[in-house]
This record gives structure tokens, sequence and C-alpha cells, in this order.
């Protein structure tokens, strides 16, 4: 069971998801996923599926915000050009050799990575942040 699911229509379960789709750029996933079951587990003590593996579960793959999703697939993106990355020269005795199939999938990563950063979420299906982000939905700030 995933707390921030269960309870994502209560105060608690908004400011939290609030606070991740907030910080999902600016912080790293481990961290935001330990801050979260921190502060989860003090105000709830033995809140079921708010361990920091469940809660990284969450942000990966429960969460549809636009801007959550934009940010796990672009680090998913970076993590994989990193890997290709590696693979473009090879050794080949004692010559360097360009590994051209590579090389042009590594460009085009690079283009998928580019474009991520230019997209805009704010017109996008669940990217209901900017008018949630003063107010709860009983009208009280979160």
């Amino acid at each position: 069971m995933c707390w921030l699911c269960t309870y994502q229509g209560e105060v608690l379960g908004r400011r939290l998801n609030h606070f991740i789709v907030k910080h999902i750029g600016v912080m790293d996933m481990q961290c935001i996923a330990q801050q979260v079951s921190d502060f989860l587990l003090l105000q709830e003590g033995n809140a079921e599926g708010a361990d920091k593996d469940t809660i990284l579960e969450h942000i990966s793959r429960h969460m549809l915000h636009p801007r959550v999703r934009i940010a796990v697939m672009l680090r998913q993106l970076l993590e994989f050009s990193c890997i290709i990355q590696t693979t473009l020269i090879v050794q080949d005795n004692g010559m360097c050799i360009v590994e051209k199939s590579n090389t042009e999938l590594y460009l085009k990563l690079i283009g998928q990575i580019m474009q991520l950063y230019r997209a805009d979420t704010q017109g996008m299906l669940f990217a209901d942040d900017e008018k949630d982000s003063s107010t709860n939905r009983e009208g009280e700030k979160p």
C-alpha cells in the first residue's frame, strides 16, 4: 500500500505531493523520498507505505503530474546518455574508432533531452499545481 496514493485527498497527502511536484526538478528523487518519508513518519508514526522505497516508487511510477513524469524521464535519459557516451569511441589495435551507430543514438538522446528541458507543463493533463498551489480544496493554506 502506498500512503501517498491512499491519502492524496487528505490535507497532508496533498501537501506532500505538492512538495514533490515543486522540488522534483531541483532535488534528487532519493533525497525527496527520504525527506517525505522522514516527515511523514514523524507526523503519522506508524504510517503504512510511508517508507523511503515506497515513496520513491510513488514518485517514479504512481504520480502522473507532467512535471514529475518529465523529470523522471529526463533523469532516465541522462543516465542512459552517460552509458552510451562511454561506447562512442572503441579501441581497436591501438587505434581509436568512432562507433557510428552509438554516436547517432547518442545525438538522438541529446535531442530528446533538450526537448524535455523545453517542455511547458502548464497546459498538460494533470498539471493543476498552479491553481492549487496557494490554497487546497478546503481553502486552507497548505
